[in-house]
């Protein structure tokens, strides 16, 4: 989620030409087989966004750890955010997903929106780079790929699964990304952390298997868990200090652009007035 797109630099963000293909959910009577590779992304997209063409949204809240090499870690802020995602299925069955999102780092302590904020890892003060990107990878049976957009030269690899068990199922969307770091050492080195970027992303993402299973639901409710591995942020000014940060992230798939805490969408609308109607998915 944000931490790898953020360091893509909106890769593969560029939009789709053509119409969005409609995709029914299920024929009458029919039932996902999860051990089915095509069946399996198929639900993956329907939990992840809407088979209709139409985006699914997230709001999603958390928090980001980070720790030195030889430290335990800790909670050094709380992050809240919204996404748009779109999937789109290509005639060969794997999926265009195209997101945009936008998100804030918070305080922990005041619990408010941090402009500003004093990193207790060096005691610096810093600006929190708050989030707003879009991108574009693509989903299919055999995994997850890069668009082939993308502008920049990423080492990409991920996978799709899912399972159910006691009426319930998951889908995963895992990705791991090498990168060279677009940032110069000399230009700024406390926020500089070696030549290369690693990242990984793990999420998930619960539901009812009867809604999955259900043809006449629209749209299936269903609930997130992310959690990365990653870098330094450059604006935390860690220099290339041994370490990395980690977020959690847990959030709820909502019908509305409205369906968010009044603080999020208050800064949203200030920070990008037309965002939540236009998002660019």
């Amino acid at each position: 989620m944000p931490t790898r797109r953020d360091a893509l630099l909106s890769a593969g963000g560029a939009g789709l030409s053509g119409a969005f293909m409609r995709t029914p959910v299920l024929a009458a009577g029919a039932t996902y087989d999860l051990d089915d590779p095509s069946d399996a992304v198929t639900a993956y997209a329907r939990m992840r966004g809407n088979l209709d063409g139409t985006p699914g949204m997230w709001w999603y809240r958390g928090n980001m750890f980070a720790k030195r090499s030889d430290e335990v870690a800790q909670r050094v802020l709380k992050i809240e955010g919204f996404s748009f995602n779109r999937l789109v299925r290509r005639e060969d069955g794997r999926f265009d997903q195209i997101m945009a999102e936008a998100g804030f780092f918070i305080d922990p302590k005041m619990d408010v929106i941090a402009d500003e904020w004093v990193n207790p890892l060096n005691g610096r003060t810093c600006n929190p780079g708050h989030y707003k990107s879009n991108q574009t990878i693509v989903v299919g049976p055999e995994g997850v790929s890069g668009s082939e957009a993308a502008a920049v030269p990423v080492q990409f690899t991920g996978t799709v699964e899912a399972q159910s068990h006691g009426g319930r199922v998951w889908t995963t969307e895992n990705m791991v990304t090498k990168l060279p770091n677009p940032r110069v050492e000399a230009d700024d080195p406390l926020g500089y952390s070696g030549p290369v970027i690693t990242l990984t992303s793990l999420a998930s993402f619960t539901g009812q298997l009867a809604d999955l299973n259900n043809p006449d639901l629209a749209f299936m409710p269903a609930t997130l868990h992310f959690q990365n591995l990653a870098p330094w942020m450059p604006w935390m000014k860690m220099g290339q200090e041994p370490g990395l940060t980690t977020w959690q992230l847990l959030g709820t798939k909502v019908q509305s652009n409205t369906d968010m805490p009044d603080r999020l969408r208050n800064r949203l609308d200030a920070d990008y007035p037309v965002w939540l109607d236009d998002p660019g998915v």
